[in-house]
């Protein structure tokens, strides 16, 4: 059948066959004339020719390009390289007072302080404490006034790093310390202002804290 195709016409075929030259003009011309002039208008303009029979095109699919997979770090390897760990010494207490003071004006700003904070009985209570809860702890002035942990009682610094389980932060004794949050009631200072929270309570990534529903009622332990 392919070779029957591209056979030269019968000898008594070609007397009466007309001079066809350029197949895209001769095709052209050819509607030009039979088309109403309505329809022949824009027939440049509309017409896509495709010759089905004029270019032989392969039949091999070219290759896709190889989609390189991302490379994260395991845990292991994060591990060996103490990626995202702060150093134990080295600190000091002083040099933190402009992120202390950034914190300040930004959870000011956060939770509207134009007045007095509200009071668990003002109907504004409820979303105040959702937006506290939700805040960024960075930066912040700390205290655990509560804890399993005898010798964490007391304890007061600037926060430094915010963990799921854990703040670190820093003392007035330029001290690095590491406080679970699960065995411990913390206390945040904001000019005049006393936030406590119950470390249990917060037992989320910071990242993922903001997204996170806020339980309305929760029961203390400590």
């Amino acid at each position: 059948m392919t070779n029957a195709l591209y056979s030269n016409l019968p000898e008594n075929y070609l007397p009466d066959a007309p001079e066809i030259g350029e197949p895209y003009k001769y095709i052209e011309n050819l509607l030009l004339k039979e088309l109403p002039k309505s329809d022949s208008k824009n027939l440049s303009h509309e017409l896509k020719w495709t010759f089905l029979l004029e270019k032989h095109r392969s039949t091999k699919k070219k290759p896709k390009p190889i989609r390189k997979k991302k490379t994260f770090l395991t845990r292991k390897e994060r591990k060996e390289l103490d990626i995202l760990k702060l150093p134990k010494t080295g600190w000091d207490y002083d040099s933190l007072a402009p992120i202390r003071q950034m914190w300040r004006e930004y959870m000011k700003q956060n939770l509207e302080l134009v007045g007095p904070a509200p009071s668990c009985t003002d109907s504004d209570w409820s979303n105040f404490s959702t937006i506290l809860a939700r805040s960024e702890v960075i930066g912040s002035e700390l205290k655990v006034v509560r804890s399993k942990v005898p010798s964490h009682i007391g304890l007061s610094g600037t926060v430094v790093l915010e963990t799921k389980t854990t703040f670190q932060i820093v003392t007035p004794q330029s001290q690095f310390k590491i406080i679970p949050k699960n065995t411990s009631v913390f206390e945040f200072l904001l000019d005049k202002l006393k936030f406590t929270v119950f470390g249990k309570h917060i037992m989320t990534k910071p990242s993922e804290r903001s997204v996170k529903k806020i339980k309305s009622q929760m029961l203390p332990d400590l």
